[in-house]
């Protein structure tokens, strides 16, 4: 099932399909040229991500904050992102994770260098959906 998984992955990449699956977390995450210049509140990125189809599929979200980590790569810089990604803003991306102790604030990562950060839901920042494990 893992080779023919990898060969798959292998001709979608080739063929320039508008997703990237990692393999290790089995999450599919959207990479069209939207998830690296749409911007957006944290209320709209959530909405937008439940909206999307792509690849075929309408079951997007906005990921965890610990999803969204593990597609970090800090042995990069600008974008800190693994490697397979081709649409990349090297900025801040929400999460669907808010913060505790204020319920204004949600987590999200600084794809500049692969930092974990917290801000105003109010503020627009990059959106990059998910699908998959949750």
């Amino acid at each position: 099932m893992r080779k023919i998984l990898l060969i798959m992955i292998g001709v979608s990449v080739l063929f320039g399909t508008d997703t990237f699956t990692d393999t290790k977390t089995g999450l599919t995450w959207q990479d069209n040229k939207a998830a690296a210049k749409v911007q957006k509140n944290w209320s709209d990125a959530k909405e937008y991500c439940k909206d999307l189809t792509l690849g075929g599929y309408s079951d997007w979200r906005l990921p965890s904050i610990k999803e969204l980590q593990s597609i970090v790569d800090i042995t990069k810089y600008s974008p800190a992102i693994k490697s397979g990604f081709k649409h990349v803003a090297s900025g801040y991306y929400w999460s669907s994770s808010e913060v505790v102790s204020d319920s204004s604030l949600a987590w999200g990562v600084f794809f500049g260098n692969g930092g974990t950060n917290f801000d105003d839901k109010s503020y627009k920042s990059y959106v990059r959906c998910v699908r998959g494990r949750q």
